[in-house]
């Protein structure tokens, strides 16, 4: 058996194209067969995953991206978004788990419970009430990954991309919890 060793990083601007990489990867890789428009894709992935765009969002302090790296070489990221309200959930203090991509190569090998491990660490350390995220109602995998991490659904939202419409579940978990006195 060969064993692994999958480190995780807090990411700074230079990793900016290895997470454009990966994300546009995984994202293509998840989700090209919901696509109508193969060039509604592209600009989407364009746009989302300019190496510029990814610099300037990992440089912004409400953000922290972290990579996995595995013998040497970026294999999945995350992002943590630190304030990211939604209104759907009655809590004054949340987090948001924005992104969580695995190279489809390196599914199923520990990389994605490695992430989320890390970020659950960083957002507890924060105290928000909640950490919460969405994810496409069809991806099985991912919603069944984020309820063994404790993450329960609470709600769904649209998100347009181009001239499609997508449906995603909302899923939150409890963070910090106050000790009564």
């Amino acid at each position: 058996m060969i064993c692994m060793k999958i480190d995780i990083i807090t990411a700074k601007p230079d990793h900016a194209q290895a997470i454009a990489y990966i994300g546009r990867t995984a994202f293509r890789d998840a989700f090209s067969h919901l696509f109508n428009n193969k060039c509604e894709l592209e600009d989407y992935l364009d746009y989302t995953y300019h190496v510029d765009k990814i610099a300037g969002s990992v440089r912004k302090e409400n953000n922290q991206y972290f990579v996995a790296v595995v013998d040497g070489a970026p294999a999945g990221f995350a992002k943590l978004k630190k304030h990211s309200l939604n209104d759907e959930l009655d809590f004054l203090f949340q987090a948001e788990l924005q992104k969580l991509y695995v190279l489809p190569l390196h599914r199923g090998k520990g990389i994605g419970g490695a992430l989320i491990n890390v970020v659950i660490a960083s957002a507890e350390s924060m105290e928000p009430d909640c950490l919460w995220l969405d994810t496409h109602i069809s991806n099985s995998h991912a919603i069944r990954f984020y309820e063994r991490h404790g993450f329960s659904k609470f709600g769904t939202r649209q998100f347009t991309i181009g001239s499609q419409t997508f449906d995603y579940h909302l899923m939150c978990m409890p963070v910090f919890v106050p000790l009564l006195h």
